[in-house]
């Protein structure tokens, strides 16, 4: 079986033109993707800013949110994920710090995505479960648009950021000495 020349011509003429759709595509993928990425998204809520307003569920139910601190009061909320390595070492330091936070007048929030019977196994023996809160995806991507995990931020008694960054850094090392955490080891 052989080919005529025209529809020999015609089966040419359409994929070129299928190879130049696909060159077109991708060209505007790429420069899409390269836009997406000169608009990154903030690393955290500007410092010096009020903390966004966000409304939290505790694990028993209750409704928080950034209005529901104590007036007076500073608070510190830490990001943790269940699914990562860092925030589960971090744990036992969160568990030994909060006693120390609340002898200073620091309120520790812990924020954390999943389900309810996931977070209460993960939390369960840490003795941080009662300082658990679950908010939505909204108010999480307001708190910590990155999504980073181990994570805080520090509010100042007036709502105000003073700091965030990835637990370790040197305002959270600085944070535990100020406390008085006496089992502080630079990482």
């Amino acid at each position: 079986m052989t080919l005529d020349s025209t529809l020999l011509g015609t089966l040419v003429i359409a994929l070129t033109a299928l190879v130049a759709f696909n060159l077109f595509l991708s060209l505007r993928l790429t420069r899409l993707v390269n836009a997406l990425a000169q608009a990154r998204l903030p690393d955290t809520v500007p410092i010096g800013a009020p903390l966004p307003r966000f409304q939290g569920t505790l694990l028993d139910g209750r409704s928080i949110g950034a209005g529901a601190f104590p007036d007076g009061q500073a608070a510190v909320l830490v990001f943790l994920s269940a699914g990562c390595q860092a925030c589960q070492q971090r744990l036992p330091e969160l568990a030994r710090m909060l006693p120390l936070m609340e002898e200073s007048g620091v309120a520790l929030w812990v924020v954390a995505q999943g389900r309810q019977r996931d977070l209460h196994a993960y939390f369960e023996t840490t003795g941080l479960l009662h300082r658990l809160v679950r908010v939505d995806r909204r108010s999480l991507r307001r708190l910590n648009p990155k999504f980073s995990a181990p994570f805080y931020v520090f509010v100042d008694a007036d709502g105000i950021v003073q700091a965030s960054n990835l637990i370790g850094d040197e305002n959270w090392l600085s944070f535990r000495e100020q406390i008085g955490d006496k089992t502080l080891i630079i990482e």
